[in-house]
């Protein structure tokens, strides 16, 4: 059945907006409303929230959060502000009736038109939903379970970073998100991937409240500083368990930040020797070098690798503007994109000293692709010869395809990043 779908936008200094927002989202995800009313308003996005509409009843919502992304640049990142798209979803009663397609394109249109940015990105609670609305994997990660006591064979130079590095505990709290958030912002630049909250959500992020705690304790953070300075922080709760008498509990991390591998080693190895604590579980990117100094990607344990961060071009000639280039080029790329035709057509895709453009022109592409598998290479989580062997790219000039792959190449991978 159609229905008529319209998008409505919630002002942000609005309670009632927000009130709505949150009572749509309960009634759409599974919650258990053990959060207090008025902290799950206090966490409630409405910088840039939307209702739909379908004839006249509410039937989705959809958000943004004010985020940085780290962008490839030369052998470091710079970042980006972008939009963290979130709080995405349809209420039982009006699905497969245009309301989620409804509320994306208002969201990239919104984007690109009135915050003038150049990428939107997600966290996506299920895969199968936003390729087709131009997102692209760009970034992947593995569900890491360490057993107490993991060696992580790290060389002596970092060795001799971590054992110079001084490590404090303490309990969360909002008065230390500003902390977290210049700190996340400095570890941002050593690579793409991160995505950084703004300070204001940092602060609110490290709230705990007592009762969505179930059985693990208050949230802690535990600080890694070298010379002076932060070098890293992770953020971790305990949950504690006992197996025939057998001390079982589980560390889980919810971030670990850190400007370089001393700090990394340093907090690691303090997460996976906590007492009475079994294994530590961590989200981890393929070439994170806690997984590189284990014997093989086998010794990393946990669930296996899975999506982590969506990326979707919403402002093409913007992105590859401010996106580095590793390699002079020049050829023509052919851009199809349904739901932002401006991105659409034929590009002379440009490169000179790391400095990338594109412009309009009537020449036949040497490459044909959607924009979601540049989205998918953006942060160097895929190639594009990798999406061509799989048919989803087009080479018309033999040779083309690597050409932009070299262009577009990064020393690492995307880092696995904090959900938002």
């Amino acid at each position: 059945m159609t229905s008529r779908v319209t998008v409505h936008r919630i002002d942000p200094q609005d309670p009632a907006g927000a009130e709505a927002v949150l009572d749509l989202d309960q009634l759409v995800w599974a919650d258990d409303l053990r959060t207090p009313r008025e902290a799950a308003l206090a966490d409630t996005p409405t910088r840039a929230a939307s209702i739909a509409r379908a004839d006249g009843e509410d039937a989705g919502i959809a958000a943004s959060w004010d985020v940085e992304l780290s962008i490839p640049d030369g052998d470091i990142a710079s970042l980006r502000p972008v939009e963290g798209l979130t709080w995405v979803g349809v209420h039982p009663d009006h699905r497969r009736r245009g309301v989620l397609t409804a509320l994306i394109r208002e969201h990239l249109h919104w984007t690109r038109h009135e915050q003038g940015r150049a990428i939107s990105v997600l966290k996506a609670s299920e895969p199968g939903i936003y390729g087709r609305f131009g997102y692209g994997v760009a970034s992947s990660t593995m569900m890491s379970s360490f057993s107490r006591g993991t060696t992580f064979a790290a060389p002596p130079a970092v060795r001799a970073l971590a054992d110079a590095t001084t490590l404090r505990t303490t309990t969360a709290s909002h008065n230390q998100g500003r902390r977290w958030h210049e700190l996340a912002r400095e570890c941002a630049r050593t690579g793409a991937g991160h995505v950084v909250r703004s300070a204001q959500d940092s602060e609110r992020l490290l709230v705990d409240h007592p009762e969505s705690r179930g059985s693990r304790e208050p949230a802690r953070l535990v600080w890694a500083t070298r010379d002076g300075r932060d070098v890293g922080v992770a953020h971790f709760h305990r949950s504690p368990k006992w197996t025939s008498g057998t001390p079982a509990g589980t560390v889980g991390v919810f971030f670990l930040l850190s400007a370089d591998a001393g700090a990394r080693l340093a907090l690691a190895e303090r997460l996976v020797n906590i007492d009475l604590m079994a294994t530590t579980e961590y989200w981890v990117a393929p070439d994170d070098v806690l997984a590189l100094w284990l014997p093989s990607p086998r010794s990393v344990g946990g669930s296996g690798t899975t999506d982590n961060l969506w990326l979707r071009l919403v402002d093409l000639p913007a992105a590859v503007t401010e996106r580095g280039h590793a390699a002079d080029v020049e050829l023509v790329v052919g851009v199809r994109d349904a739901i932002l035709p401006d991105n659409a057509g034929s590009w002379r895709w440009t490169a000179t000293g790391g400095t990338g453009a594109v412009s309009r022109t009537d020449a036949t592409p040497d490459v044909t692709l959607d924009i979601g598998d540049l989205g998918a290479v953006w942060l160097g989580g895929q190639t594009l010869a990798a999406r061509t062997a799989a048919g989803f790219v087009a080479e018309h000039r033999p040779g083309a395809v690597a050409e932009l792959d070299a262009a577009l190449r990064t020393a690492v991978g995307p880092v696995g990043t904090i959900d938002f």
